[in-house]
């Protein structure tokens, strides 16, 4: 890897943990598509590409929700009894999906792109129908057992698309649950690095049957994820703060480009393969 490849590394985890802290989404919506290009131009496989973009998307996703959080946390905007009940079951249901994948071959590089899109897709015509409601604040009861739930849907979709969760569960705690686009974002960044630390350790024990980069934990490249975790260093506290001060309207129309912009470059990457 010369320096070029780990200074766009360097800038993708800028990206992502600006990102991350504004919107919520965990950073994984960037890392994931610098992910699979990166890994493929190394010469990874198809068979185990998929693995290797879920790991190490993990890994600078964890440090990107844990600056995230503490971040948070300093501005007030904690939520600690939303996100042990959200991350009850997304810890579960993430591991689960996980060790399924790093236990097989089934799915494959083909199969996480299509499911890739297939996931954005469904989420942004989420979005562009919900904005034609009008939204009302706590306009339901909520319940305790909501969080739970919404968290277990959030690890298997986590688990299989290589996101954080905050892409199932902003738009879940926002348009099902009707909470402020803010706190939805708050609670999702907490969920996030407490559902990743038990993905990375399994990760970590599996043995990869392909291996190009020597120095690797499993399928955990540190020569890879690294950089990514240093960009997102700088950028994920302002994120917070940007996102704190933003209209919560001006947040839903980033989220929904940003969501539209990852859909037209994962197509073109099938097609242009």
């Amino acid at each position: 890897m010369d320096y070029s490849f780990i200074l766009t590394l360097f800038f993708f985890g800028i990206l992502g943990g600006f990102i991350s802290g504004l919107l919520g989404v965990g950073g994984g919506i960037i890392f994931v598509p610098i992910l699979s290009t990166s890994l493929a131009s190394l010469g990874y496989g198809d068979e185990e590409l998929a693995k290797y973009i879920l790991a190490n998307s993990f890994a600078a996703t964890f440090f990107a929700g844990a600056i995230s959080t503490f971040k948070q946390y300093k501005l007030n905007s904690f939520y600690p009894r939303e996100i042990l009940l959200t991350a009850s079951l997304a810890i579960p249901a993430s591991l689960l999906i996980s060790h399924l994948i790093a236990a097989g071959t089934w799915y494959n590089k083909a199969k996480f792109s299509y499911f890739f899109i297939f996931l954005l897709t469904f989420m942004l015509y989420r979005m562009i129908a919900s904005s034609k409601s009008v939204f009302k604040p706590n306009s339901r009861e909520i319940k305790p057992w909501h969080y739970p739930i919404t968290g277990a849907l959030s690890g298997l979709i986590s688990g299989l698309s290589g996101l954080g969760g905050g892409v199932i569960m902003v738009p879940l705690f926002t348009q099902y649950l009707k909470l402020d686009i803010k706190k939805a974002a708050s609670i999702s960044i907490g969920v996030i690095p407490t559902m990743m630390i038990p993905m990375l350790i399994l990760y970590g024990t599996y043995t990869p049957t392909q291996e190009i980069i020597e120095w690797h934990w499993g399928y955990l490249l540190p020569s890879i994820f690294l950089p990514l975790v240093a960009g997102l260093l700088f950028a994920a506290p302002l994120g917070v703060s940007v996102g704190q001060k933003a209209s919560s309207k001006y947040l839903k129309i980033i989220f929904a480009v940003l969501v539209l912009i990852v859909i037209i470059k994962t197509i073109a990457s099938i097609i242009f393969k």
